[in-house]
């Protein structure tokens, strides 16, 4: 999300909050809705922190944006060390496909506005160290993920690109139009089964979440609206559980899961400040049953499901 949207969320959120807290601390306490553990991993890292993801070798990586576009993909182990795997223009969403690292850059807000296509998708290999660019003409790239047959979407929050774009895997180079128009884009992911694509619709009070059909993307999207007062219910990421259910980060510090079919939603934190990402734990060191979570606020969090499960 950019900074100018992200001071206007979080205005709106703070004004809201005196009036629509109660209704969002009932929604930790409902039937069968047991609250998380949160607790932090590491704090300090500088603002903000974008996006997360599992290299699956024992690393934590993370994007970082600071100024004038500058920003970098840092390393974090299960101790909290931390180190610098790459300097990044504009780092916007990680994904991790196999032994390769793809980097959304150029997620910048002035390049946003104006619409200019200095974004790419870089490719890190984590085996050698070696980064190449493998998809240029990209405009202020914020989420993305890979699809199951090697393509690639991204979405564009703001700007007269604004919207979804498909990369190609044969032609990565000239992104095109995809799925329905929506309100503010953001992160996104892949169902369990290949079959849907969840994305988090950012700027739209109407619904929180699209469920966009992979063998149709051209159909109307299924619309996912959070059980929770707006704007409490405004979300940035996304990511599935092994239960097949979704799970939320939004500013308002409230982390959601969502299940798909019915809509149901249960918030099972809260105070996860300025939260911008979460995914389930991967590799070494790494609890596979508990979300950690990115804020702008530059800390990392981890959330501990309830003992005898979630």
């Amino acid at each position: 999300m950019t900074r100018r949207i992200r001071g206007a969320v979080a205005a709106t959120i703070m004004m809201a909050a005196a009036f629509t807290a109660p209704s969002a601390t009932a929604a930790v306490a409902a039937p069968g809705c047991e609250p998380w553990q949160v607790s932090t991993v590491v704090s300090g890292l500088g603002l903000p922190l974008e996006n997360l993801a599992f290299d699956k070798r024992g690393g934590l990586l993370v994007s970082k944006t600071l100024f004038a576009g500058n920003g970098s993909v840092e390393r974090v182990t299960p101790g909290g060390a931390v180190s610098t795997l790459e300097k990044v223009y504009g780092p916007g969403a990680l994904t991790v496909r196999g032994n390769e690292l793809y980097i959304n850059t150029g997620h910048n807000t002035p390049d946003g506005v104006l619409g200019l296509k200095t974004g790419t998708i870089d490719i890190h290999d984590l085996d050698t160290g070696v980064r190449r660019t493998w998809a240029t003409n990209l405009t202020m790239p914020d989420g993305g993920t890979v699809l199951p047959d090697g393509d690639a979407v991204i979405s564009t929050l703001i700007g007269p690109k604004r919207g979804l774009w498909l990369v190609r895997k044969e032609n990565p180079s000239a992104p095109e139009r995809y799925g329905p128009d929506l309100l503010g884009p953001n992160g996104m992911v892949v169902s369990n089964d290949g079959r849907t694509l969840y994305v988090a619709n950012t700027g739209g009070p109407d619904f929180q979440i699209a469920a966009i059909d992979l063998a149709n993307p051209s159909a109307p999207a299924k619309k996912i609206r959070l059980q929770a007062p707006w704007p409490l219910n405004i979300i940035d990421d996304l990511t599935l559980g092994p239960d097949g259910r979704l799970y939320t980060a939004g500013e308002h510090g409230i982390v959601y899961r969502v299940d798909p079919d019915s809509g149901a939603t249960c918030a099972i934190a809260t105070g996860v400040h300025l939260g911008s990402s979460v995914r389930f734990g991967a590799g070494p060191g790494w609890d596979p049953e508990s979300l950690y979570s990115t804020g702008f606020d530059g800390t990392i969090r981890r959330l501990v499901p309830p003992r005898g499960g979630n």
